[in-house]
């Protein structure tokens, strides 16, 4: 079964996911205008989620207008495999994102949306960016502001602005322990995402001035020469 990430809420998650889709659009266009993929470029969606439930999981597939050359990774708890029935066309890889069997520079372009703040401490965090960064030319990574007045998982106000230990002592006395614990939801601010790149890529955060910087922060990496 795939995991969950966020918080049920119920009659209220067909307006979250919405809100969320509307988002998840801008994302997008922000990608193309990026990273400039072209039809026969080898494009990958990393750490895609195996919901199926809305259109918000599989936003980058639907809207992706090359899918002959996009492939889909994901890891194995998210069970998958269904992309390529659904999206014909479209590739699946089955792979850690820590870990993944491809060379370097394989893909021209890649989107890492909502993943990196699930993949647990900071050294955790930094081995997931730079093996991605390792596979892909041009890469777009996003994650939710942990200076967004609400948390996007939870849906809590202002307690994510607590010291970390505090922050997650709260959130098991208020029956939130699976995103109290480290591994599962560790929120980052625009340095914290920037200082998790390699050094020797062209690594640029978004201007403050796009749509969802409130909410979402996001970070464009390129190697070298690409």
């Amino acid at each position: 079964m795939p995991l969950n990430y966020t918080t049920d809420l119920g009659r209220f998650d067909l307006l979250k996911n919405r809100l969320a889709l509307a988002v998840r659009r801008r994302i997008f266009d922000l990608f193309m205008q990026e990273c400039r993929p072209g039809p026969d470029d080898p494009v990958a969606d990393f750490g895609a989620t195996g919901h199926e439930d809305h259109p918000v999981h599989v936003f980058f597939e639907t809207m992706y207008p090359y899918p002959k050359n996009l492939t889909v990774i994901a890891r194995e708890t998210e069970d998958a495999r269904w992309f390529p029935e659904r999206f014909p066309g479209v590739s699946f890889l089955e792979a850690d994102l820590r870990s993944i069997p491809v060379p370097d520079g394989y893909f021209h372009a890649g989107l890492c949306n909502a993943v990196v703040e699930h993949a647990g401490t900071r050294e955790e965090q930094m081995a997931l960016v730079r093996e991605v960064c390792r596979v892909c030319r041009r890469v777009m990574f996003t994650t939710p502001n942990r200076w967004f007045p609400v948390e996007l998982h939870t849906f809590l106000p202002f307690l994510h602005w607590l010291p970390d230990a505090q922050y997650r002592t709260a959130l098991r006395l208020l029956g939130r322990s699976y995103f109290a614990e480290v591994g599962n939801l560790n929120l980052l601010d625009a340095s914290s995402l920037l200082g998790l790149f390699p050094l020797d890529r062209r690594n640029r955060l978004l201007k403050a001035g796009f749509a969802v910087a409130r909410s979402n922060l996001a970070c464009v990496s390129i190697a070298p020469g690409a």
